[in-house]
């Protein structure tokens, strides 16, 4: 593109000189797919190395875990391609989610002699996929990345999004970027060696979604919880499908109507995600995420019956499942201050606005736009009442646990 350039005649220079007006419009799409394996071994899977990595130089990245459990079965999958990638692997946890780790895949590209047409692999949790994503954006001004998460966190959510990012002091995320993978691989027999931990993280994103946008998948997670935490979402087989399927599109639904939040500010899939960055980091890390995430459900829910935005057993409907999956619903950090500058934080990456995410019904929800009806005696009382409540015994019929919930509670508040 060529600017068009003005001045004024040499011969007058006595006549203002207009000014220099220079632009230029550009833009760029994106598409990526998720493609669900039966297994790391399948010829299916196979087929998609092929198609995705063949003929580039690659630098694998992966978790010590990982690494462990699966280099072999990894290795075979690398002999199908005419380059052997450089694997490194990487301890990645919240702690060491840093610039400082972005700058150790950097080095190992760098060492690997990664070229413009270079493809990053993560092959992990999402702290791997984060950490990957952005380093991927900063080399050579970009190069592709492809994903293929391990847990059911980045199968569900982090893992299929378009965002990379990593802490810069107590601030979660605060370091970051847009830039969505080439492609990504989901394969679900990865959860079997998966910590009851971290199914518990991934059911925390899955009943988030199903909370505000898909009252069905809210119904499946609530009827086959237990077995699924203990089977890690290998049975009942047909179920577990349905739910890694519906979880995947739903969020893929979602994150396509405003890929780049340049639409709006108000996401059904910032749920849960108002409390729990400045909890997690008030915790050190040493507060999982997905818990933080189900700790900032539940007070959601018991805040919009509050409001009157939701009815009160339909919020512990909510409350119910998370107690019953083994999820926390209180930390002891969890308090009015905490609250308060959650919310200050909140309003300055959403451009003023709280655009707080409630339910207003399972599978429905609304933003709360302003902190003017949400007084601190009315968060206290939240606060108070999950603490109360959290000492409910989980796996009850959802009744029995209200009737329960109700009687913890009574003394102090009543909803």
């Amino acid at each position: 593109m060529k600017p068009s350039l003005a001045v004024s005649p040499t011969e007058h220079p006595d006549v203002a000189a207009p000014e220099l007006e220079l632009s230029l419009g550009a833009s760029r799409s994106w598409r990526f797919g998720v493609d669900l394996f039966e297994d790391v071994t399948s010829a299916s899977f196979t087929r998609w190395i092929k198609t995705h990595l063949n003929d580039h130089r690659i630098l694998v990245v992966m978790t010590p875990t990982v690494y462990r459990l699966y280099s072999q079965q990894l290795s075979a999958c690398w002999s199908v391609l005419d380059v052997e990638p450089r694997v490194f692997v990487l301890a990645c946890t919240e702690i060491t989610k840093s610039i400082d780790a972005v700058m150790a895949v950097c080095r190992q590209a760098q060492e690997a002699d990664i070229d413009r047409r270079g493809v990053l692999v993560s092959i992990g949790g999402g702290v791997c996929s984060d950490i990957v994503g952005l380093a991927a954006s900063l080399l050579r001004r970009g190069i592709s990345h492809v994903r293929i998460p391990t847990t059911l966190i980045g199968q569900v959510d982090a893992g299929i999004g378009l965002k990379g990012g990593v802490n810069f002091g107590v601030l979660k995320s605060y370091i970051g970027c847009f830039y969505p993978p080439k492609a990504v691989a989901v394969i679900p027999t990865f959860l079997r060696t998966l910590s009851e931990d971290g199914i518990l993280q991934g059911i925390a994103e899955i009943v988030k979604l199903a909370c505000v946008c898909d009252s069905a998948l809210f119904e499946d997670v609530e009827a086959t919880v237990t077995d699924l935490t203990r089977t890690r979402f290998q049975e009942p087989e047909a179920v577990a499908k349905k739910v890694l399927r519906r979880s995947i599109s739903g969020m893929l639904t979602q994150l396509s109507e405003n890929p780049f939040e340049t639409v709006t500010l108000e996401r059904a899939v910032d749920f849960g995600h108002t409390l729990s960055h400045p909890l997690e980091a008030a915790t050190g890390y040493q507060l999982h995420h997905g818990f933080a995430v189900a700790i900032d459900i539940a007070f959601s829910a018991i805040l919009a019956s509050r409001l009157s935005l939701i009815t009160e057993r339909e919020a512990l409907r909510i409350v119910h499942l998370l107690t019953n999956a083994g999820l926390p619903i209180y930390h002891a950090k969890l308090d009015g201050s905490l609250v308060e500058g959650a919310f200050d934080a909140t309003k300055k990456h959403r451009n003023g606005a709280l655009n707080l995410v409630v339910p207003t019904g399972i599978g429905r929800h609304t933003f709360v736009k302003d902190t003017n009806c949400l007084s601190m005696s009315l968060i206290g009382e939240t606060i108070e009442y999950l603490q109360k409540a959290s000492h409910t015994t989980a796996r009850l019929p959802v009744d029995d646990a209200i009737r329960n919930q109700h009687e913890n509670a009574r003394n102090a508040l009543r909803l």
